[in-house]
């Protein structure tokens, strides 16, 4: 800000001072203020305009980070599930092999019985 006044104040000593009527010199030093107005107000439309890009530029990227980042949130999501559907699956084995087993105990332990009783049934007394 004190660059502009600056500028502003050496313009308007360089116009009071120079050697030309009244007349001219306001005119000159309208024409100065209102070609500094101008140029103000183009520099500040161009920053406006470049904020503006820059603006919509971070908003494309973030929504590029969100759709990635929600493409990874799915992945995990069905890596996580496949986990949990085989560690499911093992303890379904297991238990279905501890069934098995159980089972062929319980046979073995009847046919054994049997085998036993037959051949208490079989002893001549």
């Amino acid at each position: 800000m004190g660059f502009i006044r600056g500028v502003l104040a050496g313009l308007a000593i360089g116009y009071l001072t120079a050697p030309r009527s009244g007349k001219d010199t306001r005119q000159k030093l309208s024409e100065g203020i209102s070609d500094l107005q101008n140029q103000w107000d183009e520099g500040v439309a161009d920053v406006k305009s470049q904020f503006s890009s820059l603006l919509g530029q971070a908003e494309a990227k973030a929504d590029e980070v969100k759709d990635k980042a929600n493409n990874l949130a799915d992945k995990a999501q069905d890596k996580a599930n496949e986990v949990k559907a085989d560690v499911k699956s093992q303890y379904n084995q297991e238990r279905a092999k501890s069934n098995y087993n159980d089972k062929v105990e319980d046979a073995a332990d009847a046919t054994k019985s049997g085998v036993n009783k037959v051949e208490d049934a079989l002893k001549l007394n």
